[in-house]
């Protein structure tokens, strides 16, 4: 067994050590995971693949790939740990399964490709990214009214029902450094990756609406992926690597500079994600430390360093936007924001939020999970739009720019195709 496999089913059995026995079997996880809704097998719920964990931690379970498939059919919505009334993380069991599996089988074909994408410097990553814009009108026809691509004709591993984010000509990052006045105060602005070399429009809006704020926003060019498809997937080494190259790139703004996020995965691996990871680490914890203090979702950051009421006035009178909000999975169960953004979003939308059935339920999205299992991701998804439409509202607005890839998808297939989909921010630029 090498140092790495060893390393990596110690870490399976320090987990369920700690996870497992906290587990009551109630099955209240079931009543709120996506995957057992659609497929309702025990092997698919929280409570089934702990035990799944626990016999591959004692050696009663062979790593095979008929085993993988049950712990890769989950989203880490995280909805079962938000639910669990004795605290129970399967979540964190989950992950330590399917990093012993990347151990032990190798990651899978698409997964190791993301992953090596993603894990590259920015160099090399921008340069793909903007061959990959120069070509893709190419390979892909366009979405009528919208910013997305399906493909023109059939290639390996892009299914036809599949929708691809249009890439931008120039990266967000590429362009914008530093937006705003010296004297102003500033932020420090994590972009993620689908705001930097997708929806830059996301970005433009946070430096429109904090610049009309007289704050600076400041766009450290070493940032780079938050890592969490490679967490998913079990790839902790390329995780150790993004967290590392963010670590710097966000500390070289000081210690006070509040860092604000516009994606939720990407918050939730500055504020909790690397820490659970690396924490421990006698060089790398600390400052994993001072990141998850200063990181805040621009909601949060709006709603309580700003103020509803200066936003409120700030966008003044105008026309209402009837406007659904979606909560992020990882935002809401894993950093537990819930009235910020709706505060902020009825503030820019001059209108109260109307609130969707279950607007806590997954997009569907979970990372690589549409990929995989699309299927079933576009089952979940249809959930989803169903409620959105019958909300009443003309726009779905959330705070994830997955979420919104996934929700414009299923848009297009929904009772109300003519519905938008928005980050919060857009709404809130487009309201000044």
């Amino acid at each position: 067994m090498t140092d790495e496999k060893k390393a990596a089913l110690d870490n399976l059995k320090k987990v369920v050590k700690e996870e497992l026995y906290k587990c009551i079997r109630c099955g209240e996880c079931r009543t709120v995971c996506p995957v057992f809704r659609e497929t309702p097998a025990e092997r698919y719920t929280a409570r089934g693949k702990m035990q799944i964990a626990e016999a591959l931690a004692e050696g009663r379970l062979e790593f095979t790939e008929h085993v993988r498939e049950a712990l890769d059919n989950c989203l880490l919505c995280t909805g079962c740990a938000a639910q669990c009334g004795s605290e129970a993380r399967a979540d964190r069991v989950i992950m330590a399964a399917r990093q012993a599996f990347a151990e032990e089988l190798g990651l899978p074909a698409i997964k190791k490709a993301i992953s090596f994408a993603l894990t590259q410097g920015n160099a090399a990553l921008g340069a793909e990214a903007r061959v990959g814009a120069l070509f893709q009108p190419l390979l892909f026809r366009g979405v009528p009214g919208d910013s997305g691509l399906y493909r023109r004709f059939a290639m390996p591993a892009v299914d036809e029902r599949q929708y691809i984010p249009r890439l931008a000509a120039v990266p967000f990052r590429k362009r914008v450094k530093f937006a705003g006045k010296a004297e102003w105060p500033a932020v420090t602005f994590f972009t993620g990756c689908m705001t930097n070399y997708a929806m830059t429009e996301i970005g433009d809006s946070v430096v429109k609406v904090f610049n009309a704020l007289e704050i600076a926003v400041r766009v450290p060019s070493e940032q780079g992926c938050c890592g969490m498809p490679m967490l998913i997937s079990g790839d902790r080494a390329a995780v150790r690597k993004a967290a590392e190259r963010n670590v710097r790139a966000l500390a070289a703004s000081g210690p006070e500079e509040p860092i604000i996020v516009v994606c939720a995965s990407g918050g939730h691996m500055l504020r909790h994600g690397y820490h659970e990871l690396f924490g421990d680490d006698p060089e790398l914890g600390p400052l994993l430390e001072g990141i998850a203090a200063r990181t805040m979702d621009v909601t949060e950051y709006l709603a309580a360093r700003v103020g509803v009421e200066r936003i409120a006035a700030l966008v003044g009178e105008g026309p209402a936007l009837a406007v659904t909000w979606h909560d992020p999975c990882h935002l809401r169960k894993a950093q537990k924001l819930t009235r910020e953004p709706r505060a902020v979003l009825a503030a820019a939308a001059r209108s109260p939020v109307r609130e969707m059935a279950h607007p806590e339920a997954c997009c569907g999205l979970g990372g690589t999970y549409c990929l995989t299992h699309m299927d079933l991701s576009k089952r979940i998804q249809t959930r989803k739009i169903e409620d959105a439409a019958a909300s009443g509202a003309d726009c779905i607005a959330t705070a994830c720019p997955g979420c919104i890839m996934q929700l414009r998808d299923g848009v297009r297939r929904g009772p109300r195709p003519d519905m938008q989909v928005k980050h919060v921010i857009q709404i809130l630029a487009e309201a000044l």
